[in-house]
This record gives C-alpha cells, sequence and structure tokens, in this order.
C-alpha cells in the first residue's frame, strides 16, 4: 500500500497551487499565497497621485510676484512718508518749511529649503511603471513647493531661525500692524465687519485691499456670511451663482476669495499639538515648566474670563515639535492679572522655541495658542495676558494692485535639483533646492483678522 504525501512546491502546498488558478480578485501580488492566477495583469502606467495637497493648492506662492536677488541678504529703501501735507499754505512772497520724506532701510535674508532624495542603483535599473529618479525629483519638488507655501503663511525665524518671516508675522512685526480681534467671537456673530473693518484699517493707511486668505474651516462660514448679504437676480447666470468668491467693500475695493485666494490649505488653524517631526532629531520636551499669576495693567483677563486654566508647554526646532510637557495643575485667574510662564529648556538644549498651548476657560483640552522663541540663558519667560486666544483661527487681507509689487517672492535660486557626492552605498542622491524668502514691502497695506472661532475650536 503506497503512502500519499502533500506535494510542496517552493512551500506551497497543491491545494494552494490549484486555488490560485482561480480567477477570483487577487488584486495585490505581493499578498499572493499560491502564486498568481493564470491571466494577464491589467496595470495602468501612470501615478496617480492621491496626496492631500497638490501644486496648485500652492495658491499664495504662485501667485506672488517672483524677483530675482543676488546676494543672500537683500536690502533696499522704503519711502513711509513724503511730509506734512495740512500745513503748506503760506502768504505772498513768504517762505516756507522744509519738508523731509521717511525713509526706511529694509533688509531680507534668504532662507534655504532643501529636501534630499534618493534613489537605489537597483531601483533605477528597475523597468516600473515610471523611471525611479524622474519620479523621486517630482516628489522632492512637491514637497519643497508645500513647505514654500506652509512658510509663507506660518514662518517665525524667532522660534526657528532656519525660517522666513510669513505674511502673519510681518504684518505682526510692523510699526502700525493692522490687527482686528474678535476675542472668540464666530464669523457669524461677528458679521460682515470680519471683512469691512480690516479692508478699513488698510484703506486708513493708504492700500486697497483686494485678496483674503484664510484657512479651509473657515470657507463655509465665509459663504454662508456673505451669500446672506448679496442679491442675486430670478433669471440669468447670476441666479446659478450659488459660491460667492468676491466681496464689494464700502472702501472702494473688491475682496477676492476664489482660486487664487481663499481657502488655503496650508494656512491652518491654532488646533491640537503633538509630537510630530523626526523622532531622533526633534527636540526633548521642556524640563520644567512653572506659573506665577499677578495682577497687571496689560491683561486681558476679564471678569467673564475668570476661571482656572491648563498650559502645555512643547520644545520646537527645525526637525520637529516635541512632546507636550504639561503643568501639574491648573492655574487659577482673576479678572486683570496675567499668568505668567517659566520654561526651563530641556535636556539636550536643542530647542530653538516653544509652542505654548492653553485651554479655555474651566477646559481640559489644551490647543496652540503662540510660538515663541527661546531665550538664550536657558529659562525663557513668557507672559499670558490672554491676547492671544487658543485654538482660533485667522485671516489675512492682502493689497496686491498697486504699480509696485506689495509683495515678493525674493529668489535667490529658483527651485533646482542638484547632484550629491556618491558614497559608499549604490544610490544615486540629490538635493532639491530653493533659497528664498518672502517679502512683505507694505505690511500696513496687509491686515490680520486673529482670534476667529472655528468649529472644532475652542471658542466655537
Amino acid at each position: 500500500m503506497g503512502f500519499f504525501t502533500t506535494v510542496e512546491t517552493a512551500s506551497v502546498s497543491e491545494a494552494e497551487l490549484l486555488k490560485s488558478l482561480q480567477a477570483g480578485y487577487q488584486t495585490d501580488s505581493a499578498q499572493m499565497v499560491g502564486g498568481r492566477t493564470l491571466i494577464p495583469e491589467d496595470i495602468e502606467g501612470t501615478m496617480v497621485n492621491a496626496m492631500r495637497e497638490q501644486k496648485e493648492d500652492c495658491k499664495f506662492v504662485n501667485s506672488v510676484k517672483k524677483k530675482s536677488v543676488n546676494s543672500t541678504i537683500h536690502e533696499y529703501n522704503r519711502r513711509t512718508g513724503v511730509g506734512n501735507y495740512k500745513y503748506l499754505t503760506t502768504e505772498e512772497g513768504g517762505g516756507s518749511e522744509t519738508s523731509d520724506q521717511e525713509l526706511e532701510r529694509k533688509t531680507v535674508k534668504i532662507k534655504y529649503l532643501q529636501d534630499r532624495r534618493a534613489v537605489t542603483d537597483q531601483m533605477a535599473l528597475v523597468d516600473g511603471f515610471e523611471d525611479a529618479y524622474t519620479s523621486e525629483k517630482i516628489a522632492g519638488t512637491l514637497n519643497v513647493l508645500k513647505a514654500a507655501e506652509y512658510f509663507c503663511f506660518h514662518g517665525d525665524e524667532t522660534v526657528v531661525p532656519t525660517q522666513f518671516d510669513g505674511v502673519l508675522r510681518q504684518i505682526e512685526k510692523s510699526k502700525n500692524a493692522n490687527i482686528y480681534d474678535v476675542r472668540g467671537k464666530s464669523i457669524a456673530t461677528v458679521g460682515e465687519r470680519i471683512i469691512t473693518d480690516p479692508v478699513g484699517m488698510i484703506f486708513e493707511a493708504g492700500g486697497d485691499a483686494n485678496k483674503l486668505f484664510f484657512p479651509p474651516i473657515l470657507a463655509q462660514d465665509i459663504q454662508d456670511l456673505i451669500r446672506d448679504r448679496i442679491r442675486f437676480g430670478t433669471s440669468g447666470s447670476g441666479a446659478m451663482n450659488l459660491v460667492v468668491d468676491q466681496y464689494p467693500t464700502p472702501y472702494g475695493s473688491t475682496i477676492y476669495f476664489g482660486q487664487e485666494a481663499g481657502a488655503d490649505k496650508f494656512f491652518h488653524v491654532k488646533g491640537l499639538v503633538t509630537a510630530d517631526g523626526s523622532p531622533l532629531k526633534r527636540p526633548k520636551a521642556p524640563t520644567e515648566v512653572t506659573t506665577t499669576s499677578a495682577a497687571d495693567g496689560k491683561s486681558k483677563f476679564a471678569a467673564a474670563d475668570a476661571g482656572n486654566y491648563k498650559y502645555t508647554v512643547h520644545s520646537v526646532n527645525k526637525y520637529g515639535i516635541s512632546d507636550g510637557k504639561e503643568i501639574d495643575a491648573s492655574v487659577a485667574v482673576s479678572a486683570g492679572h496675567k499668568v505668567t510662564l517659566k520654561i526651563k529648556a530641556s535636556a539636550e538644549n536643542t530647542e530653538s522655541g516653544y509652542v505654548i498651548c492653553r485651554s479655555a476657560k474651566d477646559g481640559d483640552v489644551v490647543m496652540e495658542m503662540v510660538r515663541i522663541g527661546k531665550d538664550e540663558s536657558g529659562t525663557t519667560e513668557f507672559n499670558d495676558f490672554n491676547i492671544e486666544l487658543p485654538g482660533t483661527a485667522q485671516m489675512v487681507f492682502l493689497t496686491e494692485k498697486k504699480i509696485q509689487e506689495v509683495i515678493n517672492w525674493d529668489q535667490f535660486c529658483p527651485l533646482r535639483s542638484r547632484p550629491l557626492y556618491e558614497s559608499n552605498r549604490a544610490e544615486i542622491p540629490f538635493l532639491i533646492q530653493l533659497f528664498a524668502a518672502l517679502d512683505v514691502k507694505a505690511p500696513e497695506w496687509c491686515a490680520i483678522a486673529k482670534n476667529i472661532a472655528y468649529r472644532g475650536g475652542l471658542y466655537y
């Protein structure tokens, strides 16, 4: 009597091998058990980009005027005044006082964006769906463009010195910053003044705002606000305009927030903060954070704000954000008081700044409130006057249509691919580089609306 044994073929049983001859829906050859079915594969030869952000989403970088510069420090003069026009009359044959113009020297530091990429020799030889080197170069290009767009809004060289200041920071740093503070109210509550008041500030400073950028979470709030105030005809194409992309203001300018402005995927709200970036190179959390509360005339903690607040502090550097260091207990704050945080640097001391998160009154959830640079002494002090509200959003208004550009993209080195020296690894390494900086030449012709409540935030 013979003995029957199961045939094994390359560690695959006979039953599994027979099963593999059925057509079925074996969609991923990497997961096949028992081999592939004996049917031809229908494989598309193109790469489908299914990323969250595309090149077309970089609205700010794509629309701003590019200016070639020839040095890592770009300098120019700004004329901010020509004299006092109110007192220029004189009597017949009389003299006049000498008028002087006001000039400022502006310096822009070029910053360097670059992404290292590499393709192994084996991958370069594979007859794949697309050329491996070209594919990696495209991916690196998209990554650098996304970084440029993000920093155009959120860059802050005080917090991370290798970043350039974004439009928000440049407006905030300006001598007479146009800041419209809604103190935690929603767009629906504030009404059309959320647009007309910042535009009015810009108009009084000599600008004519015509572009509005905001985080995507505010898009529907803006639509609801404006559609309620604009009347459409009952016939013709206007009757079908269910989405509005512009708004005429009382100051003669029209604010556009359509394809080249409006909701920007890289314009983020102040939300939840978690550890992010390179696990090996991002900084550690601060060693210690202590708090005290005392009265201060600058405080914006009103009677309605008196209560208990929780704080968490994250370290940050060019490689990423650390885990948070929580305050042991909630801080009791009275009206007219401030909260002083003393932040002791991490043991490694590799951070360049901090992200300070706070809760709403008597709340448990903490969200980003403000980012600050680190003090070189090792202990950084921050006073919370309740000026910046956590878990809120911002909008930025820009003047673009002037004889001279109000905003430039100062470009020292355009986007390029730079080969790297091949070491003892069988790979082709290269860098995708872009050396540039955003330059808001007239920040007084721009404005910020801040502390806006949004769905999912702390004040909505």
